[in-house]
C-alpha cells in the first residue's frame, strides 16, 4: 500500500507551497544517490518517492484530485498509470536545489540511475480537459454522450513532419539535444533539453508544408462519443488515453470530468435519491397508493399507510441510483401535507365540522 504523500514529505495537509518546497529541498539532498554511495539503490527509490509526492502536491489540479480520491484519483494523470520521470515537471526546482553540488552535469550524473535520458524525448501533446454536464437519467442508463473538441492532429499532407526534404539541424547538429550552462546558489550546472529548433527530432525541413505552416500539426474540430459510466458521481472523471493533442512525441489524453445537472424533482446523495411530494389530508387519514415520477419517464407507485403524518419519510429500497459495482441505492420520499386551495363555503363548513374530531394541538415529546 502506497504511503500518504503528505507523510512522505513530512508536511501537514494544509501546508503552503513554500512549506512543501522546503520539505522537498531537504529530502532531495538527503536521498540523492551520490549522497548515499553505500545504499544507492534504496536512495534512488526514496528520491523517486519524494519527487512523486512533490509533483502531486505542487500541482493544484493533481493535489485537488489526490485530496478527494487519494492515489487512485491521481494515478490517471500519469501517462503510464504510475509515476515515472516523464511525469516530473519540476526539473527547474531540482536544478536550483542540487546544481553542481555533486560535480558534473546535473542531468548526466544525477539521472544516471533509473530512467536516464527520458527528459530528452520529443514533446508529447498536451491533455484536453472537458467538463461534461450529464443528467441523472443519463447516469442511470449509461447513455451515450457526444461533445466537440478542437484537437491538434498530425498534418496528413506532410505526415506530421512539417515539410519536405529534411536536413540535419544546424543548432544541435542532428543530436536533437542542446546543453545550457547556468549558475545557481549551489554552483554551475549543465542542463540537457530537446533542441528548440527541431523539437528533438534532429532534423529540419527545407520546404515547410503549406497546409500546416511547418508545424506538422493541424487543429480540426472533432466529435467525441463516450458512454457515461453507470452511477458516476459529480466531480468524478475518466481518461481517454492517447486521444488528446498531438505533438511529435505522441498524443496526450482527454480528461473528462462529469458535472451533474440539477434535477427537477430528485436530489442525489451518493447512491440514494430524495423526493418530496405533497399529499392530500384525506389520503394521509385513509391511506392509499400515490404515483410519483421515476427516472427516464417512468412512474413509480408507493403506499401511504393509513393515519400517516406529515412530514414523514418513506423508504423505497432499490429505487435509487445504480451502483458501479452492481445494485442500486434507495429512494426516500418525504411526505408533506398538501394545502387546500379553495374557498368554497361548503368546504369551509366541512372543515369546521372536522375540528370537533381533531382535538387541540399537543406538544410532542423529544426522542432521547
Amino acid at each position: 500500500m502506497k504511503k500518504d504523500y503528505y507523510d512522505i514529505l513530512g508536511v501537514p495537509r494544509n501546508a503552503s507551497a513554500e512549506e512543501i518546497k522546503k520539505a522537498y529541498r531537504e529530502l532531495a539532498k538527503k536521498y540523492h544517490p551520490d549522497m548515499n554511495p553505500d545504499n544507492k539503490k534504496e536512495a534512488e527509490e526514496k528520491f523517486k518517492e519524494v519527487s512523486e509526492a512533490y509533483e502531486v502536491l505542487m500541482d493544484p489540479q493533481k493535489k485537488s484530485l489526490y485530496d478527494q480520491y487519494g492515489h487512485e484519483g491521481v494515478s490517471q494523470t500519469f501517462r503510464s498509470g504510475g509515476f515515472t520521470w516523464d511525469d516530473f515537471t519540476h526539473f527547474d526546482d531540482l536544478q536550483d536545489i542540487l546544481g553542481n553540488l555533486f560535480g558534473g552535469s546535473l542531468f548526466e550524473d544525477f539521472f544516471s540511475f533509473g530512467e536516464r535520458g527520458t527528459r530528452q524525448r520529443r514533446k508529447v501533446g498536451g491533455d484536453i480537459h472537458v467538463i461534461l454536464k450529464v443528467s441523472l437519467e443519463e447516469i442511470a442508463s449509461s447513455a451515450k454522450k457526444q461533445f466537440k473538441i478542437n484537437r491538434h492532429e498530425p498534418c496528413q499532407a506532410c505526415s506530421g513532419k512539417g515539410g519536405y526534404d529534411s536536413l540535419s539541424c544546424p543548432q544541435c547538429r542532428g543530436s536533437g539535444q542542446v546543453r545550457t550552462q547556468s549558475r545557481s546558489f549551489f554552483g554551475s550546472f549543465t542542463s540537457i533539453s530537446a533542441c528548440p529548433r527541431c523539437q528533438g527530432s534532429g532534423e529540419i525541413v527545407k520546404n515547410p508544408c503549406v497546409k500546416c505552416g511547418g508545424s506538422g500539426k493541424v487543429k480540426p474540430q472533432r466529435t467525441i462519443e463516450i458512454r457515461i459510466p453507470q452511477g458516476v458521481a459529480n466531480g468524478q472523471y475518466i481518461v481517454l488515453r492517447g486521444e488528446g493533442h498531438y505533438d511529435r512525441g505522441g498524443h496526450g489524453n482527454i480528461i473528462i470530468q462529469f458535472e451533474e445537472k440539477p434535477h427537477e424533482y430528485f436530489e442525489r446523495r451518493d447512491d440514494d435519491l430524495y423526493l418530496r411530494i405533497s399529499v392530500p389530508y384525506s389520503k394521509l387519514v385513509t391511506g392509499g397508493v400515490v404515483e410519483i415520477p421515476g427516472l427516464n419517464g417512468t412512474i413509480e407507485k408507493i403506499n401511504i399507510h393509513k393515519g400517516s403524518g406529515a412530514p414523514e419519510i418513506i423508504r423505497v429500497r432499490g429505487k435509487g441510483m445504480p451502483r458501479p459495482g452492481g445494485g442500486c441505492g434507495d429512494l426516500y420520499v418525504e411526505i408533506d401535507l398538501k394545502p387546500l386551495e379553495t374557498t368554497d363555503r361548503n368546504l369551509t363548513k366541512l372543515i369546521n365540522e372536522l375540528k370537533q374530531y381533531e382535538g387541540e394541538p399537543t406538544p410532542k415529546r423529544r426522542s432521547t
